[in-house]
């Protein structure tokens, strides 16, 4: 690994939470991005000034992608501004390395967000220390300059006061040019699941609640949360929709997987929206070894849900079918039945 950087003070003996912002330097890591290209950290970084999200949980992928839009906005106004997605994985997870890698590219069609996400493999301590990172159960950002020097940071997703102060970083940087208020694009955010009041307890049990169960669109992401479950796609690979149900409730509620077609539901409820994938995702196994061609969500709003869906997925407006009084249940029943014939 790396020792002390020439120039630059020592990191402090533990994780520390100071109230202001102190000089503070980015460690030197090993990085990968998802395309495979090793990245040497902060010198690999892709911007004069860089924005560094580190996480250290898979579910707390919801809250990076709640900065992606805002970030893009900005980015798109300056070349010398980017921002890198930095999962910090433990040491011990290094030889599942290329399993767990290999199923996180797999789920990111855009080819940008596979560059730009850089997985660092180490003693997290390595990355907490110099960094004064006190509290792992969130999300940082962290505003790099070219030398490594950290001139800004802040946690959590998405808000207007982080983002603020973020804007007030960037305005004191010397010729960045400022960029205006992103404005979302149509039904881009969060959508929640239609729990059936029957089901909620059951489905607690497996650690599925409106806490843990919920959709987050983004113009490049699609990532649905199903409690310890989740997949995650880009819209554009979404080739079709469909408004579905209702279903029988024993064929639905839970994660389901189609023993036909390796097809998956996230079910709360008995009517929902099936995705179409151009590309399997993985999903309903921990090692990703299972391609998932389809994706039903009982989300509560299914009709505004499918309408941004379709504008993301650049589908035709009204490219949402829907399957009336459960036709589509029985339609694939049937072709389940022809396949085993």
């Amino acid at each position: 690994m790396t020792g002390p950087q020439p120039g630059r003070p020592e990191p402090p003996a533990g994780p520390a939470c100071p109230q202001e912002m102190t000089v503070a330097w980015f460690p030197r890591l090993a990085a990968r991005d998802l395309d495979g290209r090793e990245v040497a950290l902060p010198a690999g970084l892709p911007g004069e000034w860089t924005i560094v999200i580190v996480a250290f949980r898979r579910e707390q992928q919801e809250l990076v992608d709640s900065w992606v839009p805002w970030l893009e906005q900005r980015a798109a106004a300056d070349p010398r501004l980017r921002f890198v997605e930095l999962p910090a994985i433990g040491l011990q997870w290094q030889p599942a390395r290329p399993v767990i890698d290999g199923g996180m590219a797999a789920a990111i069609r855009d080819q940008k967000t596979r560059r730009r996400t850089l997985t660092v493999y180490t003693d997290i301590r390595r990355v907490t220390v110099p960094l004064s990172i006190c509290d792992r159960n969130t999300i940082w950002l962290f505003l790099v300059d070219r030398a490594g020097q950290v001139r800004w940071r802040g946690s959590g997703g998405h808000d207007a006061a982080t983002a603020a102060a973020l804007t007030a970083a960037l305005a004191e940087l010397p010729g960045l040019t400022a960029a205006p208020a992103p404005a979302a694009g149509p039904g881009a955010g969060r959508f929640e699941m239609a729990f059936d009041p029957r089901f909620r307890l059951p489905l607690a049990v497996l650690g599925v609640t409106p806490a843990t169960a919920h959709v987050t669109l983004t113009p490049d992401r699609l990532v649905a949360c199903f409690g310890p479950w989740v997949c995650r796609t880009a819209p554009s690979n979404v080739r079709a929709i469909s408004l579905t149900g209702p279903y029988h409730w024993y064929r639905a509620i839970g994660p389901r997987l189609s023993l036909a077609d390796h097809g998956l539901t996230f079910g709360t409820t008995t009517r929902g929206v099936c995705l179409q994938l151009r590309d399997p995702v993985p999903a309903i196994d921990p090692f990703g070894l299972i391609g998932h061609p389809n994706l039903t969500l009982t989300v509560a709003d299914p009709q505004r849900f499918a309408a941004a869906m379709s504008h993301y997925a650049g589908l035709p407006s009204g490219h949402a079918g829907a399957a009336q009084d459960g036709e589509w249940g029985r339609r694939r029943w049937r072709q389940r039945k022809a396949m085993h014939k």
